[in-house]
């Protein structure tokens, strides 16, 4: 007769060999459909073009995977000009979002990326928006651009955590997002994105396969002044938490 311990010892294999076995398989499609992508890359002939690719290619590595993503809400999607906020926990969310949403939509990071081989020019074509976190006077011209974009019907995903931790919870948030909405005058639309983080976790390389589920809340009219940013920002935060199996780490920020 088996004893608990070697049955247990057992499962905890076959559960550490089915995970390697996923993260192998995932890594394994990523390489190919990023390689097509980027063999692709140079004949799209514009911005909208070379979204449209990139959510091909998204839908096809999640489908290929076998992962399960749920999208509620779309009927909230504003026609026209808006700030999407999203929380962030993952490498992945922006794959995610990319395959859950219309290719119609920008995204803010980080100026630092625009210095790994290529990551320039593949974000430049996707009309990706780069921000100086460190120097606040560049930081401040940065975002004259993106308002600049957002005038010009562009609707620009933010992730006002600006960062993620392998903590779970929900960072305190940056206001860089919110004032862009208000001075535009465009909604705010909060989205929660949950399992990200267990699909690839902060400081590992090993995906494992989950059910992912994107949420599109109601959005958040912004027709206020300045003043009224920390409302906005508070209805932005209640309403991600509201469907985010995570705590709230309001006291927490990216520094």
């Amino acid at each position: 007769m088996i004893s608990i311990e070697v049955y247990s010892d057992f499962k905890f294999q076959m559960k550490t060999i089915t995970m390697y076995l996923f993260g192998s398989w995932a890594w394994f499609i990523f390489s190919v459909i990023l390689i097509v992508m980027l063999v692709c890359y140079p004949f799209t002939r514009s911005i909208q073009s070379t979204r449209k690719l990139v959510k091909n290619c998204a839908e096809w590595i999640i489908r290929l995977t076998r992962l399960e993503l749920l999208v509620e809400g779309e009927e909230h999607l504003i026609d026209g000009s808006s700030i999407l906020v999203a929380n962030h926990a993952s490498y992945t969310d922006p794959m995610i979002l990319a395959a859950a949403l219309p290719a119609n939509f920008a995204f803010v990071a980080k100026k630092e990326l625009k210095y790994i081989p290529f990551a320039g020019y593949v974000l430049g074509k996707l009309g990706t928006h780069l921000v100086d976190r460190r120097d606040a006077k560049k930081g401040a011209d940065d975002f004259k651009k993106i308002m600049k974009s957002s005038r010009e019907n562009d609707s620009i995903i933010f992730f006002p955590e600006a960062t993620f931790l392998k903590e779970e919870g929900l960072l305190k948030f940056k206001k860089g997002a919110f004032l862009t909405a208000i001075r535009n005058q465009v909604p705010v639309v909060p989205v929660t994105i949950n399992g990200s983080r267990t699909l690839l976790r902060s400081e590992s390389w090993l995906p494992e396969k989950v059910q992912l589920k994107v949420t599109i809340h109601p959005s958040i009219p912004t027709d206020k002044n300045d003043n009224e940013i920390k409302q906005i920002m508070n209805d932005a935060r209640i309403k991600i938490l509201s469907n985010l199996d995570e705590p709230d780490l309001s006291t927490k920020s990216f520094q």
